[in-house]
C-alpha cells in the first residue's frame, strides 16, 4: 500500500493538494488514530482493525474496500521448492534448522492471516517454535532479503515488489480469512474527500492491479 499512497500523493500534487504517507501496521495505526493522533484517510490491511477503528470514532461513514491480497512463500535463495504445504517435512527441509519470518500472529494483519493458514495446514502447532516474528510485512519481506531466515510468508504484493526473492509457492485463499483493504474516510475536508474518491478510481483500480492486487472496489 506504500507505492498506492505514494500514487495517491503524486496525482493530488498535481492538483494541488499535499498528502502526507504515514505507514506502519494496521494495528497500531488504528490505535494511534483512536488515541487522537491527526488523520484524513486510513488504508487498513485487516478488516478487524477496520471495525475497532470504526466503533472508536463517532460520526464516520462506513469504510470502502478497495482491494484484496493474498499470501505467498519467499525465499531469497534460488531452487528453494516446497511442494506440499501441509507436511511438515516440506517445511522443515526448507527451514533447515532456522526460522520462518512471519508477522506477529496477535496484531499484524499478514501474521494473523499466515498463522490461520498455517493451522489449516495442521503445521502451526510444530512451526510456531520456529518463526520470527516481526512488526509488519515490511520487515519479514526484508528478513528473507537479507537471508537471515531461508523463507517468510508476505503479501503476494510485497514479493512482486522486490527483486531480491522470490516465490516458493502461493498459499491457497480458502485458508485464510480473505485479505481486504478497507479504507475510511475521517475528515470533512474537501481536499481529504477529492483523494479519498481517487481511491476507488478506475486509474487507481488498474494501479492496483499492476501491483497485484485484487481491485475489490464497491
Amino acid at each position: 500500500m506504500t507505492q498506492v499512497v505514494e500514487r495517491l500523493a503524486s496525482t493530488a500534487s498535481t492538483q494541488g493538494i499535499k498528502v502526507k504517507g504515514v505507514y506502519g501496521s494496521s494495528s497500531s495505526l488504528a490505535r494511534q488514530i483512536s488515541r487522537g493522533a491527526p488523520a484524513d484517510i486510513f488504508i487498513s490491511a485487516n478488516t478487524q482493525w477496520m471495525s475497532y477503528l470504526e466503533e472508536q470514532i463517532e460520526g464516520v461513514k462506513p469504510s470502502i474496500t478497495i482491494a484484496g491480497n493474498q499470501l505467498v512463500l519467499v525465499s531469497g535463495k534460488e531452487g528453494v521448492t516446497l511442494d506440499k504445504l501441509d507436511e511438515l517435512s516440506n517445511w522443515n527441509q526448507v527451514l533447515d534448522g532456522q526460522r520462518l519470518a512471519i508477522g506477529e500472529t496477535n496484531t499484524v494483519p499478514v501474521g494473523i492471516y499466515a498463522k490461520q493458514a498455517l493451522q489449516n495446514l495442521d503445521v502451526w502447532q510444530s512451526l510456531s517454535k520456529h518463526t520470527a516474528p516481526m512488526k509488519n510485512t515490511r520487515a519479514v519481506l526484508a528478513m528473507v532479503e537479507r537471508q537471515q531466515v531461508p523463507a517468510g510468508i508476505v503479501y503476494l504484493t510485497d514479493a512482486n515488489q522486490s527483486q531480491q526473492v522470490h516465490i516458493v509457492s502461493d498459499i491457497p485463499t480458502e485458508l485464510y480469512e480473505p485479505i481486504q483493504y478497507p479504507a475510511l474516510l475521517l475528515s470533512d475536508k474537501s481536499n481529504a474527500k477529492q483523494v479519498y474518491k481517487a481511491l476507488y478510481s478506475k486509474d487507481m483500480s488498474q494501479y492496483l492491479l499492476e501491483l497485484g492486487f485484487t481491485p475489490l472496489t464497491h
